[in-house]
Parts: C-alpha cells; structure tokens; sequence
C-alpha cells in the first residue's frame, strides 16, 4: 500500500482509470446468443423476417476483429497512458496542490501586513471579512479543525488509515509529529494573538500622549502657563466667594456650604480613583 501522499493517492487513482480504459472489449452475452440462434436458424434455412435477411457473421471473423480492435486498444493504451506520463500528471495535481495552499499562505502574509499597517483588523478571526463575505484563507483560524485531529494516524475512525498506519510506521510517526507541532503553534498562535489584542488596547490607550506639545504640554503647571492661568482665575473666584459667604447672616449655611463642599472634594477623589482603575484594568 502506498504512503499516504497527494502523490501517491492521485497516481493510484490514475492507475485504477486507466487500468478500465485498456481492458479488452468482448460482445456482450445477450449479442453472442442473439448471433448463435441466427446462425443456427440460417443453418436450418429459416430466414426469419426481412431484417435478419443478411448473413450472420461466423465467430472467427467476431473473434478475429476482437483480436485486432483489442491489439489497437493495447497499443493506444501503451502509448498514451505509459507509466511516465501517470506520474507527470500526478506530479502536476501535487503541484497544483502546493501551489493553492502557498497563495493561500502568501494572501494570509500579505493581509497581515496591512493590518499591521492600518492598525485594525480587516477579518474577523472566522474568516468573515469587514464587508460581511466569507473568505477562506490558510493559518486564519482553524482552532475546531486543529482540534479534531487525532494525535495518531491510527486513532482515525477509518480502518484504511488502521491498515496505512501499520504499513507505513515511518509516515504514521511523522503524522504524530507534525499533529503534535500542529497543536503546539497553535496554542502559540492564540497567546501571540491575545497578546497583540492587548498591546493594540494599549496604543489606543496611549495616543493621546503621542503629541506631547498639543496634549501634554498644556496640562502641565508651568510658569505663565494655561494650567496656571487657570488656577489664577479659580483663586480669585474663590476669594469672591469666601467674601460673599461671610455676608451671610446666617451662620449655619456657611456650614452647610463648607460641609457641601467637602462632599464635593470626595466625590472628585472618588471619580478620578474609578478613572484609574479603569485604566488599569484596561491593561
């Protein structure tokens, strides 16, 4: 039994066709008893109708133009679907193969690249692209199909693949080899993932701070700067209404507002601690 191979398979299934081509032709039972009881008939003078009228062929001229149609057959065969010429055109179903899934790969790198490039994702990790169509393309995610391998070319359901793996032990170990390696890339692939899922919430986090001169510069608290020209502006507020709340007659309600106003103070303390914490758990 061959390996299990494209080449292999394809050779074999141009075999068993070509095999059917080059078998010899033989009349039909029903044709040969017809021809025997029109011969016999013609023997015993019965003509029969009209249409048997003609004079029945002898089985040495059926056998002898078998022999000859059969020997063009064998000849046409030898010639046209020689040994060498199988191969060739298994070889070229193989290439065929290779080449589908290198274009596969090679559309798999590129899109990488522009989404790399863009810094988005341009299909969803089920090969469903932005567009809404379906794309299938090689190493986008095949986690259900990588995890219905089995881990043993034996272990198939099939007993043909049984019998291949007790034919071949050579190709069966290398099966497990690359189902092992197969499992552990992806296991790779999804972490890799994850964590470039991770970094990207973090750049989207982190590029207000890209422009430093536009967005940080003017939230620092420096000398003649926005910060401080704003803080100028809350200090004299505050000292207008520090004045007017000691105008008030009654005593209580400065209380109240200073006990406003401390609330106040926690509250923001509380938000801004959420906002960091939301940040970090962001990360």
């Amino acid at each position: 039994m061959p390996p299990p191979t494209i080449l292999a398979h394809k050779t074999d299934f141009l075999n068993a066709q070509t095999l059917q081509l080059s078998q010899a032709l033989t009349p039909s039972n029903a044709w040969r008893r017809a021809s025997n009881k029109r011969r016999a008939a013609v023997r015993s003078g019965d003509k029969g109708n009209e249409n048997d009228s003609a004079t029945p062929l002898s089985e040495k001229a059926v056998d002898d133009a078998l022999y000859r149609l059969n020997h063009a057959l064998l000849q046409h065969s030898r010639r046209v679907y020689a040994p060498q010429a199988t191969r060739h055109v298994a070889e070229q179903i193989e290439a065929l193969y290779l080449e589908a899934g290198e274009r596969g790969v090679r559309a798999g790198d590129d899109e990488d690249e522009d989404e790399d490039a863009d810094g988005h994702v341009g299909m969803h990790p089920d090969g469903v692209t932005a567009e809404g169509g379906r794309r299938l393309r090689v190493g986008v995610d095949f986690k259900g199909a990588i995890a219905s391998l089995p881990p043993t070319w034996d272990q198939h359901p099939s007993a043909a693949r049984a019998s291949q793996a007790e034919s071949h032990p050579l190709e069966a170990r290398r099966y497990a080899d690359l189902a092992t390696q197969l499992a552990a890339l992806a296991s790779r692939r999804r972490e890799s993932r994850e964590r470039v899922d991770r970094l990207r919430r973090m750049q989207a986090l982190l590029a207000p701070f890209a422009d430093a001169a536009q967005q940080v510069q003017p939230n620092l608290v420096t000398r003649n700067g926005e910060v401080e020209k704003e803080l100028e502006r809350m200090r004299v507020l505050l000292v207008r209404v520090a004045g007017r709340v000691a105008q008030l007659p009654d005593g209580s309600r400065g209380a109240g507002v200073d006990d406003e106003a401390m609330m106040n103070a926690e509250g923001l303390d509380a938000l801004e601690t959420a906002k960091v914490e939301r940040l970090l758990n962001g990360f």
